[in-house]
């Protein structure tokens, strides 16, 4: 059952008429999206701002397969090697060499799962959830700055692995069937040639 929004994000919702519903479990707290006739973009990612994009639910659905990919070609510095990784649930952790902005908040350390990427931010979720909300009512009388549909969901929760406590997770979450962020697809031949009924363990890049 969900707990009763924070009166600081009473701004938010009477500006943009979003609800949003705090974690339970560790589960995300997301923002339903409005009623919009906004599609998602479905053009290529900036060269330049892959990471950023993907942070404030900027990317296609068409270019998420390859994801990693770009970002390793882009920045192989940083997304060459994971910095730590976690399996309840699946997630890798990357050190940027420089913080990121994204939704008002500032971090250096990216975090992807099977279907979400998102920025560590040290601090509580509430403080991290108040930059979010100032960020938005700066922006009110602008479009916005992302498109939030069915597929581009954000995310905002307390992280709980070793390693980040103190931290709060931040970014979006993309709701497509199958989407696996964290897999190697060079690898996708052979999943496709696996016999049937044989158990195929997801590659890690």
């Amino acid at each position: 059952m969900a707990a009763t929004p924070d009166r600081s994000w009473n701004s938010l919702r009477r500006a943009t008429g979003w609800l949003l519903l705090a974690p339970v479990l560790a589960c995300a707290q997301q923002v339903p999206q409005p009623n919009r006739e906004e599609a998602a973009p479905e053009a290529a990612t900036a060269v330049g701002d892959i990471l950023g994009d993907a942070l404030t639910c900027r990317t296609a659905s068409a270019a998420l397969p390859g994801l990693l990919s770009r970002l390793r070609n882009e920045r192989p510095a940083e997304f060459m090697q994971t910095d730590r990784q976690y399996s309840q649930p699946v997630m890798d952790l990357y050190r940027l060499q420089t913080p990121i902005q994204a939704w008002g908040n500032e971090g250096d350390t990216i975090a992807i799962t099977q279907d979400r990427v998102m920025l560590a931010v040290p601090g509580s979720m509430e403080e991290v959830s108040k930059r979010v909300d100032r960020e938005l009512e700066t922006s009110r009388n602008s479009p916005l700055p992302v498109v939030l549909d069915d597929t581009h969901v954000l995310v905002v929760y307390p992280a709980e692995q070793p390693g980040l406590e103190g931290f709060t997770l931040l970014g979006c979450e993309y709701r497509i069937d199958g989407l696996a962020l964290l897999d190697n697809p060079a690898d996708a031949w052979r999943k496709a040639q696996a016999p049937a009924g044989t158990p195929s363990t997801p590659s890690r890049p």
